[in-house]
């Protein structure tokens, strides 16, 4: 297709802050490095690639009133994304797991240590906030989201939210989902028949399959069994070894790109974005592969967790000897 009307991305927004130590760790005291704050949170990443990519695409996420709320706007608005902030609203009286949650909750924050070789060593995520949203606080969004190509979101959003947001899709929608982290990965159990696409990494796909993963076998057999849960198509990644994708017809496995690596926050949010936008405009899924894989690797060389270089032109670059 030519052109496309809005896709709509509803999900996490985070701040995320980065530290990128020059020199390994020691217990107990501090060693040099340097400190950033980077747009981020997942379905916001995938909006922000997309717009990257010319897709016209609407983002909607719950935030703080805050100045990180703020910069989250700007930053994702600056990059091409209709930013539609979701309005928090009271919990009804029964609703006691929301009531617990405090009145003024602040924007939801990822803090990431990443040793000299750019790979995180360790990582902490506030996001109460996420948890507030409620199944209604969408109907603002109805006619935005049954009127959307694709669909996308992350297990940021409650398991009412998701299946509200489910039920809302139009059926010949495209529906994405991203488990968002391994504590969070369960909440995609109710939405996993509905999805068009999932992908993950390899410590999600073994949360919702059991299998432990060492390798590119076990990586296909993870994205395998998820087809068998209803999933229409799974990618499954491992970082530097590559990923595997599966389907109903087949399964295989791709090595992943050649890259320097910087950072590699925001690599599969990248992948997703670039498949996306391939099946949205009927590419083979061949190509929609060779896209994601470069997508990845060039955020993987990026400081930022979208990288400012993403672009058509840089992934046609990536990909022009493997066509």
């Amino acid at each position: 297709m030519s052109s496309m009307d809005s896709l709509v991305a509803i999900g996490s927004a985070a701040i995320d802050i980065k530290t990128r130590l020059a020199r390994p760790p020691l217990y107990s005291t501090d060693v040099p490095g340097q400190i950033t704050l980077r747009a981020g949170g997942v379905a916001r990443n995938v909006a922000e690639n997309l717009a990257r990519l010319n897709v016209p695409i609407v983002f909607a996420g719950i935030l703080g009133d805050d100045p990180q709320a703020r910069m989250l706007i700007e930053l994702t608005h600056a990059a091409g994304v209709d930013v539609r902030p979701i309005a928090r609203s009271d919990p009804p009286p029964t609703d006691l797991t929301r009531l617990k949650l405090g009145p003024d909750l602040p924007t939801a924050t990822l803090s990431v240590m990443l040793g000299p070789d750019g790979r995180q060593i360790a990582g902490a995520f506030s996001g109460d906030i996420l948890d507030a949203l409620q199944p209604h606080d969408l109907d603002p969004l109805r006619e935005v989201i049954r009127a959307a190509p694709a669909v996308v979101c992350d297990c940021g959003l409650p398991v009412d939210v998701l299946i509200t947001l489910r039920t809302l899709t139009a059926p010949e929608a495209l529906f994405y989902c991203n488990p968002a982290s391994v504590t969070l990965a369960p909440r995609i159990d109710p939405v996993l028949d509905r999805c068009d696409l999932l992908t993950c990494n390899h410590l999600e796909a073994s949360a919702l399959t059991g299998v432990k993963i060492n390798g590119p076998a076990k990586l296909i057999s993870a994205a395998m069994i998820l087809v068998k849960q209803g999933v229409k198509r799974v990618v499954v990644t491992f970082g530097a070894r590559g990923l595997a994708y599966a389907d109903e017809l087949t399964s295989q496995y791709h090595p992943a790109r050649p890259t320097r690596l910087v950072d590699a926050t925001g690599a599969g949010d990248a992948l997703a974005a670039a498949m996306l936008e391939a099946l949205l405009r009927d590419e083979p899924m061949r190509v929609g592969l060779l896209r994601g894989l470069a997508a990845a690797a060039i955020t993987c060389e990026s400081e930022d967790s979208v990288s400012r270089q993403m672009s058509m032109d840089a992934i046609a670059e990536r990909t022009k000897n493997h066509a």
